[in-house]
């Protein structure tokens, strides 16, 4: 499997998490995984029978348990996907030799610093893994996906993140001018967290970690 398909296996186990129909919610400082989340769940309602609603409520009324934050999901995806390699970067990065987990993890800042990778300004530049920086570093969103029309232009990016009125969840942005930045006025962002004018005014930068 490519390191592309990759990603977008390991971030769709959050944005469409494998019980049918809970949405996982957004918890500042939590690192779950998946796997992690899909235990709490199970451990709790064991062999009863439970509605999706129940769960729902469940799973929203303990968050430190099935909640994960924007760097959490970016840094366990990019991990996940590129067979532990950011994890090894940081390390060696960070002088964290063998000390890094998901639940002891790598911010935002550091996952969209020019400290750790190149930026990408123009539209056509950016590839699946690219890292998007986003309230100068207190968020950051992993782009999953891009598009490119018959002519091998980039029309279409998709990116994955989490927030915290709407949680894990994916949005793109459609590109007007892919000789241009995410925030200029021909491209046109789409996430039910925010407007296109938002996404813009929060949006700093795109890099490519120097390790992918």
């Amino acid at each position: 499997m490519s390191f592309s398909s990759n990603l977008v296996q390991q971030c769709s186990k959050y944005t469409d998490f494998p019980i049918s129909g809970i949405k996982l919610p957004y918890q500042l400082g939590a690192k779950n995984t998946p796997a992690q989340i899909l235990k709490a769940i199970n451990d709790w309602r064991g062999t009863a029978s439970k509605t999706t609603a129940q769960i729902q409520t469940w799973v929203n009324s303990n968050k430190g348990k099935t909640g994960i934050d924007c760097s959490g999901l970016v840094y366990y995806c990019l991990n996940e996907a590129s067979g532990g390699s950011v994890r090894t970067y940081f390390e060696n990065q960070l002088g964290l030799n063998g000390s890094l987990t998901y639940g002891y993890g790598i911010s935002a800042a550091n996952l969209t610093s020019t400290s750790f990778g190149a930026k990408k300004t123009k539209a056509k530049n950016i590839t699946p893994g690219c890292t998007i920086r986003f309230d100068n570093g207190g968020r950051v969103l992993v782009v999953h996906g891009v598009v490119k029309n018959s002519d091998g232009v980039v029309t279409k990016i998709k990116y994955t993140h989490s927030n915290g009125s709407k949680g894990p969840h994916a949005g793109s942005i459609k590109i007007g001018d892919e000789t241009k930045d995410l925030d200029a006025s021909v491209q046109t962002w789409s996430d039910s967290a925010y407007s296109d004018s938002q996404a813009k005014q929060l949006y700093n930068y795109t890099i490519k970690l120097n390790c992918l």
